[in-house]
């Protein structure tokens, strides 16, 4: 099991990277395309959920579903709408 949860932390880490790069990227319009951060925001909001989850701290759990939610939405409908 101690396999599992250094990948999981791993991830963790990763996540948070990635909605930190998503939210600088597009918030100073170095990346203006919203999916870039729309898609970086959920894969790094799946990470720490996972790692959350693993660790059961519920809060970062319950915010981090919901802008994975939100992020796969905003994608979804730049795509099929």
């Amino acid at each position: 099991m101690k396999k599992y949860d250094k990948l999981l932390d791993i991830l963790g880490w990763v996540g948070t990277a990635l909605i930190l790069t998503g939210y600088g990227l597009y918030s100073t319009g170095i990346v203006p395309d919203v999916i870039v951060y729309h898609c970086l925001n959920l894969l790094g909001s799946v990470g720490v959920a996972a790692i959350s989850y693993r660790r059961k701290v519920w809060q970062p759990v319950v915010i981090n579903v919901t802008f994975a939610v939100f992020a796969l939405i905003a994608i979804l409908r730049h795509f099929l709408w």
